[in-house]
């Protein structure tokens, strides 16, 4: 009630929960003159549930104490070409890493001027 005699009010919703709160004051410019508005800046907004998904992920990606990558023997032979892999309707003894066919693709389309 004080602020509202003093031209003063509180538009908006407050931060403590999460809104936004602006607050309006209006004064004479001149006597005579309609009043002028003032507005106070807003404070910064703080995105409460990016920084809890930013925390979570950080934990998901994180390589856990004591990790160790196990080094795999690699599946394709180094002497196959692409003809013969594509030529082939068999399937690998185990899975192919796509680290591992990356860089056999990288490789022939290398040989052949198609990779720069």
């Amino acid at each position: 009630e004080r602020e509202r005699e003093r031209g003063e009010v509180w538009g908006g919703m407050n931060n403590t929960n999460g809104k936004v709160t602006t607050r309006l004051r209006t004064h004479q410019s001149q006597v005579g003159s309609a009043p002028a508005y003032e507005y106070d800046t807003p404070p910064p907004f703080d995105n409460v549930a990016l920084d809890q998904w930013e925390m979570a992920r950080k934990l998901w990606t994180q390589t856990p104490p004591g990790y160790k990558k196990q080094h795999k023997r690699p599946v394709l032979s180094v002497d196959i070409t692409y003809e013969e892999l594509l030529m082939t309707n068999k399937p690998f003894a185990q899975t192919v890493s796509l680290q591992e066919m990356v860089d056999f693709l990288v490789d022939c389309w290398e040989q052949e001027g198609l990779y720069d």
